[in-house]
């Protein structure tokens, strides 16, 4: 009989102790159905990509995203959404701006179970990547490629905080018609972002009457002076190169060098770097050269200037290219998850295309559909036209803004 009773008694014991546990590795609800974790203080971790480029050609662009990033993860990366905390943890993979390396490094985003990804910097990564995240329904924003390509396939996946070079390509055409260029050279480094600007800078040239010559080089290029020579041929009035600085301040010292400092310099929002002016030989090989930019100037971007300072008192230099348009990004991509209620990378996407963001650069939407030069996933903003585009010239060295 007392065997019986100890019997009974311990498997109570053990019955309440099994309860408790279960009790306890379930958390208590609250009253919003969220976890008990919540109310300790503790945060849901969610990841978001950053794919960009921050070695190969282009490691001070891809340095500017990155920064521009984790501003906005110091603004947005901790949120509430259902009565939830969630905290952002950034995956930041380079791609070294190379296709083959950007379809790699998409794959790890994947693995890594990213939400959304930022980037990534290039049109040519960007293509490589494209497929992936669309395959696996992972929400892509890029505040850099500027390339039509991008988009041409009306994924609704990709977006972009940057204007396209249907654009872009447009006003450098019309710049150079001002600056009374009659012949003009269009060269590109054969690359996606290059060739996609040419194209269409160049049907605009010919519209307006101009007559124009293409040339081509090969990115890493280090001697371009069989381009050179066949410039000097065809004495053009303007050369627009559609590439990006370091083979366009190459081209520039070797244009110099043959006698052809008269020739305009002109270029796209991818030779508008610090490093250009070296690249070119020195502040008298580049000064009155000029570029285009895809977004608003500074001075129309409403919430450039506090951006600016806080850029420059977390890094200790001067708004790198396309930061704020990569700080937008983010900022985006928050508003549609907190949009959607969800962190379900389906709902994200859809709620994306239904999103009004008010960012640094200004008051953005995206495009749902194709519809003439706007593509699916552009950014749509009012004033977006060849005529809004930011010019920008050499002077000692820095781009200067042109009134």
């Amino acid at each position: 009989m007392l065997h019986e009773r100890t019997r009974k008694v311990l498997a109570l014991a053990l019955a309440v102790v099994l309860v408790f546990g279960l009790f306890t590795i379930s958390g208590c609800k609250t009253d919003d159905g969220g976890e008990g974790g919540d109310a300790t203080g503790e945060a849901e971790t969610i990841k978001i990509g950053v794919q960009t480029a921050l070695t190969g050609p282009l490691p001070d662009y891809g340095a500017a995203a990155k920064n521009g990033v984790e501003l906005a993860l110091e603004d947005f990366g901790t949120f509430e959404m259902d009565g939830k905390t969630y905290q952002v943890e950034i995956v930041v993979l380079d791609d070294k701006a190379e296709p083959a390396e950007s379809g790699i490094v998409a794959q790890s985003m994947v693995d890594e179970g990213v939400v959304g990804v930022i980037g990534s910097l290039t049109t040519g990564a960007t293509l490589s990547a494209i497929p992936i995240y669309a395959e696996y329904r992972i929400p892509q924003i890029s505040g850099s490629v500027t390339g039509p390509k991008a988009n041409a396939d009306s994924v609704d996946t990709f977006y972009r905080t940057c204007w396209s070079d249907a654009i872009q390509g447009e006003a450098l055409a019309a710049w150079a018609i001002e600056l009374g260029a009659k012949k003009v050279v269009l060269m590109d480094d054969n690359g996606a972002y290059a060739v996609g600007l040419a194209d269409v800078a160049e049907a605009a040239l010919e519209e307006g009457g101009v007559e124009t010559l293409r040339q081509n080089c090969q990115s890493g290029d280090k001697d371009l002076s069989a381009q050179v020579a066949n410039v000097k041929e065809f004495a053009p009035d303007a050369l627009i190169f559609t590439g990006y600085h370091p083979e366009a301040g190459l081209m520039r010292k070797q244009m110099i060098e043959a006698g052809l400092g008269d020739v305009i310099f002109m270029g796209g929002d991818g030779i508008k770097s610090a490093e250009f002016v070296a690249e070119a030989g020195g502040t008298a090989n580049a000064a009155g050269c000029y570029a285009t930019f895809g977004g608003f100037p500074e001075d129309q971007q409403p919430g450039y200037e506090a951006f600016a300072e806080k850029y420059k008192a977390k890094f200790g230099e001067d708004v790198g290219p396309y930061a704020q348009n990569n700080y937008d990004a983010f900022g985006a991509l928050i508003a549609a998850i907190k949009a959607a209620g969800s962190t379900e990378t389906e709902d994200i996407i859809a709620a994306l295309q239904d999103l009004e963001y008010e960012g640094v650069t200004g008051t953005f939407s995206f495009a749902s559909e194709t519809e003439g030069a706007v593509q699916r996933g552009d950014i749509v903003v009012a004033g977006l036209t060849p005529a809004n585009v930011p010019r920008y010239v050499i002077e000692g060295e820095d781009w200067v803004a042109v009134e």
